[in-house]
């Protein structure tokens, strides 16, 4: 009978954070060992007889790859590192399609990454097309002030180096001598400089004009927040390209740019007044101004029930108030929130923040506790040495906590009944639920959940062995108390869940797994990979999609694996120790792009720019 351990030691009495155990452990099934500083020692004893422990072994770093995109897979443009070069050729080879691709996918809730976004934008400028970089800046979601700000400093990276070329020769030529350390900075600097310089086009007049058109749209909160919680170098050095009117290009808060040059804010402003905000005073300012909670966040201990109320009253949006909800909640607060709901405003949260909220609000109306691996690994050790009290963690109901939590479950079926996903069938959700998967349990379990409500599909957990869900959830309340129920124990056969299906020949045509990808036992003499590839010729050549828990750079172990064996899985990662739900929308909008519906919604999309222009579209894309 193998025997699985499973340690995550904080080094007793020592306080290093000890690494994860993951060989063979001890003959004794419970908690062992100390309970310091996370000393956990956990030991699973094998249920199936027909797997054989195999240790992990360590997740090589994963390697960028340059993309090559092409028209033909236009969506290759904006999912991986394309050049600023390439960038600039696809807008010349298909300037409509290219234009239709990016906006289905911002449409769609896709993530485009942050690089293509850039320099979308910067060839756009480049190619002195206009109606497209307007069209793409109109998008405010997705271009803040950070990619604007990217954009212009590559077309200006040119004239950016002269002027660092022109002070080195200036400090090489004076009589005092300059130290090596500064020369070697400002070397540096230019050396990146001329890396980032493109091969065709700078930061124009009518480059710069756009840029102060677009600048005059924020409002006067916009601005304030900017002052408020934001360095000001990045603005400096954006007026230094722009050359920016303090009162032309700033008319919502003409202090604003000399604010960022040095001057003090007028004292009747909001930025006056949070200027000295500390422990003493945080109460009678949050009372009597309209704070921003993100300005008084560090000091929410010291805020005081009256206080709370008060930012439930002024806080412009309920969704800031969800989202800090664990740190502002007391019973008046909860009133405030209750009635503003009932009032009619709506929460715009992301699907996926929405789940994560409403996670939150359930276990704390239940007096649930997070697992002792969740509270060890999410601690604040440096702030608080001494760990978590553990003792006494017996659940507590409390209906009287979030007496919104209904309200607010009723809009998030409304919102996952609108989500088409249109991916081949039959569908099967693997989920992983063995002992590795201890800290992401809730988020894999309310993922599979969510995928199986707007899929149809089937749903099957596994450790050591497999085994169908209790029940195939229906709707978002389902899901939780599935997430909540659903315990990570025992060893890892990922190989379980698919076995039942290669035994019996049974045609699934898409799998999808969610897993921290660990394996260290066989089911029947294979491990995943074996008996996928086993699947795939003997039954259906099924296509696999990953939702990986994996620490950041890691490839994975099972999709290695099944690389090594010639599969090219799809995989979406998550970060295995902050699991996070938010990117539930774009693994969900990044698995429709694999569909027909994603292309047929390009060429729609093109045959509308022809006819209507861009601005046909992305007017109606900023909307959303």
């Amino acid at each position: 009978m193998s025997v699985r351990g499973r340690g995550r030691g904080r080094g007793g009495s020592n306080r290093g954070r000890g690494g994860r155990g993951r060989g063979r452990g001890g003959s004794n099934r419970g908690r062992g060992g100390r309970r310091g500083r996370g000393g956990f020692g956990r030991s699973r004893i094998s249920r199936s007889h027909n797997c054989r422990d195999r240790s992990r072994s360590p997740l090589p770093v994963a390697t960028t790859e340059v993309a090559e995109p092409s028209m033909d897979d236009v969506k290759s443009f904006f999912m991986g590192k394309v050049s600023f070069e390439q960038h600039y050729q696809g807008q010349e080879e298909n300037r409509d399609k290219y234009a239709a691709a990016i906006s289905t996918m911002m449409n769609s809730g896709v993530d485009v990454v942050q690089n293509a976004r850039v320099r979308a934008l910067a060839a756009s400028w480049a190619r002195k097309d206009q109606e497209l970089a307007s069209a793409l800046i109109s998008v405010r979601s997705q271009y803040t002030f950070v990619e604007v700000l990217k954009a212009l400093t590559i077309l200006d990276a040119g004239r950016s180096a002269r002027v660092v070329e022109k002070k080195i020769k200036r400090l090489q030529c004076q009589k005092t001598k300059v130290s090596a350390a500064k020369l070697g900075k400002l070397k540096s600097e230019h050396d990146n400089l001329l890396a980032l310089k493109p091969n065709i086009g700078t930061a124009t007049g009518a480059v710069v004009k756009q840029v102060s058109k677009w600048v005059k749209t924020f409002t006067k909160d916009e601005l304030e927040f900017f002052a408020l919680h934001f360095p000001v170098d990045p603005w400096k050095k954006l007026a230094d390209i722009c050359h920016f009117n303090p009162e032309k290009d700033f008319p919502a808060l003409p202090w604003f740019l000399g604010f960022c040059f040095g001057n003090t804010a007028p004292e009747d402003s909001i930025v006056h007044s949070c200027k000295d905000i500390n422990e003493h005073n945080v109460n009678e300012l949050v009372q009597s101004h309209p704070v921003p909670y993100g300005h008084v966040k560090s000091l929410d201990k010291h805020l005081t029930g009256d206080s709370k109320r008060a930012i439930a009253l002024k806080e412009k949006k309920i969704d800031t108030l969800l989202w800090y909800y664990e740190n502002l909640t007391c019973a008046s607060f909860d009133e405030v929130l209750m009635e503003r709901l009932n009032e009619g405003e709506k929460v715009t949260l992301a699907n996926g923040k929405l789940m994560e909220r409403l996670l939150i609000l359930k276990m704390a109306r239940e007096g649930i506790k997070a697992n002792p691996e969740e509270i060890y690994y999410t601690w604040d050790w440096d702030a608080q040495p001494n760990g978590p009290n553990l003792e006494n963690q017996e659940n507590i109901v409390d209906e009287s906590k979030a007496p919104f939590l209904n309200h607010l479950i009723g809009q998030a079926d409304e919102n996952i009944s609108k989500i088409s996903l249109p991916l081949e069938e039959p569908i099967v959700i693997v989920g992983d639920a063995s002992g590795s998967m201890e800290v992401a349990i809730k988020t894999s379990v309310i993922i599979a959940g969510i995928l199986t409500k707007i899929t149809s599909a089937k749903l099957v957990f596994f450790d050591d062995h497999s085994r169908d869900a209790p029940y195939l959830p229906e709707n978002v309340e389902q899901v939780l108390d599935l997430a909540l129920s659903t315990k990570a124990d025992n060893a890892t056969a990922p190989a379980a869940s698919l076995y039942p299906f290669y035994k019996k020949k049974e045609i699934v045509k898409t799998f999808i797994i969610v897993t921290d990808e660990e394996e260290n036992e066989q089911c029947e003499e294979f491990w995943f990979a074996e008996l996928f590839d086993k699947y795939y010729k003997e039954v259906f050549p099924a296509r696999l999609v990953f939702v990986s828990f994996l620490p950041q750079h890691s490839e994975g172990q099972m999709v290695r694996a099944l690389k090594d064996k010639g599969y090219s899985p799809h995989q979406f990662k998550l970060d295995d120790h902050k699991p996070d739900l938010t990117k539930l929308d774009s693994l969900i909008a990044l698995l429709s792009l694999e569909t027909t519906d994603f292309d047929d919604e390009v060429l729609t999309t093109e045959q509308k720019i022809k006819l209507n222009g861009l601005c046909s579209v992305f007017s109606e894309l900023n909307l959303k």
